[in-house]
């Protein structure tokens, strides 16, 4: 009840925060062929629950996804007003844990807070991850993702990292059923390290490779190997015609492309059609803006871990290591996507809301310009809603269109139907 009353609050801020930004996405109608595929798959599953378990799915193969897609299709049916408002709430449930990991770290409560509300606005992701039913994989997985970590940390701040403590057999379990939703185990694996590493000291010395991090990599490797014998895998998006050279070039490349992204979110779209004549000629000179803050990523990366604090350099490495799973998803770089930003933009959450409060901090004593700091989270902010609004809009414009209108008239047609018998997949 102690921890209900001092954190109650904050979990209602960010709830309130989430739907107040995100809300009128919850309006729009279904314009993703994708998540028409979904609603149909759950519409057949909800007949024969069991069958999920065989059954690789028009998006996803993961039982726990599949299982929740059917109850939320079990209360929503086809009215995507209500998967969106599920995301929207999952989203506020992560930046309330992002607040308690980093009340953790850092011991001034104001950074947290700002540091969950820069979350909840969708700075670094820019909202694209709550515009569609299918976004809930990279929400339940962020959340997964968030809870191991949290459960981890507090297992070692409070346990020493025991093996008993039910702290620890929490946070394995859900590190088990991170694996039920998308292979991110061994970067989470990494994360884990990177905390013992950088908090060595903090920890007392005790060791980086301990018990219970061994237990989470040795049960890390079992869960891959069994995956790969008896779970659906998807093929590479790569074939076998380009040297290992050239692709791990190429991830690395993809992984500062998409550290840009976060902070330019720019690329072609319908969207600079209709835009302003400044955002079409910053899109045009986005190659020498794209190398400098290139350069300003690289300098702030080398600068914070030699000089910055031990949270400070844990949240780096988080965003290079969050980025990993994803850095190979596109050979041309031509085409990135803003959900894989996602868990990502925690760590710029992070290092944004620190470098305000601490500049702020400096100018404490100058009355009202201590607040001048806090324009550049407030900028990123309208950002985020400026992207969110027109990127919404773009997909209003598609829900309207003929193809769109036909495409959900079949979907209706398909789910109410009577059934036929559900032909399982090998």
């Amino acid at each position: 009840m102690r921890s209900i009353k001092e954190h109650g609050w904050v979990f209602l801020l960010l709830v309130a925060t989430s739907f107040l930004a995100f809300g009128k996405l919850m309006s729009t109608p279904i314009w993703d062929p994708v998540d028409v595929g979904i609603l149909c798959d759950a519409n057949q599953l909800v007949r024969n629950p069991g069958a999920m378990f065989t059954h690789i799915g028009f998006y996803f193969s993961q039982p726990l996804l599949q299982l929740a897609f059917l109850i939320e299709y079990h209360f929503f049916g086809l009215n995507p007003s209500g998967y969106i408002a599920v995301n929207l709430f999952l989203h506020a449930f992560n930046s309330f844990v992002v607040y308690m990991l980093v009340h953790m770290l850092f011991p001034r409560r104001p950074m947290a807070i700002l540091s969950a509300l820069l979350f909840a606005f969708g700075v670094g992701s820019y909202g694209k991850v709550f515009m569609g039913v299918h976004h809930l994989e990279a929400l339940m997985l962020a959340g997964l993702h968030l809870l191991v970590l949290y459960f981890f940390l507090r297992n070692d701040f409070r346990r020493d990292g025991s093996i008993r403590s039910p702290l620890f057999l929490i946070g394995l379990g859900l590190f088990l059923v991170t694996g039920l939703t998308r292979s991110a185990s061994f970067s989470l694996i990494m994360t884990l390290i990177a905390y013992k590493a950088f908090f060595f000291k903090w920890r007392m010395g005790r060791a980086i490779l301990s018990k219970d991090l061994l237990v989470f990599a040795l049960t890390g490797v079992l869960f891959y190997l069994a995956q790969g014998q008896w779970g659906y895998r998807q093929p590479t998006i790569f074939d076998n015609t380009g040297s290992v050279e050239y692709f791990s070039i190429l991830s690395l490349k993809n992984i500062f492309r998409y550290l840009n992204l976060m902070f330019f979110p720019m690329q072609q779209s319908p969207i600079l059609e209709d835009a302003n004549p400044l955002v079409i000629a910053m899109f045009q000179a986005r190659s020498v803006i794209r190398f400098a803050l290139t350069l300003a990523i690289v300098s702030y990366s080398f600068f914070g871990f030699v000089f910055g604090s031990k949270a400070i350099r844990f949240f780096i490495a988080w965003t290079y290591i969050t980025l990993l799973p994803f850095s190979s998803h596109t050979q041309s770089g031509v085409w990135l996507n803003l959900s894989h930003l996602y868990l990502t933009s925690l760590g710029f959450c992070v290092i944004l809301a620190a470098g305000t409060l601490g500049t702020s901090s400096l100018l404490k004593k100058a009355g009202v310009r201590r607040f001048v700091p806090f324009v550049v989270p407030l900028a990123f902010v309208m950002a985020s809603m400026g992207l969110a609004h027109l990127l919404n809009g773009q997909h209003v414009l598609k829900a309207q269109s003929p193809v769109a209108t036909e495409m959900r008239e079949q979907m209706v047609q398909a789910c109410t139907r009577r059934p036929v018998r559900f032909q399982e997949q090998p």
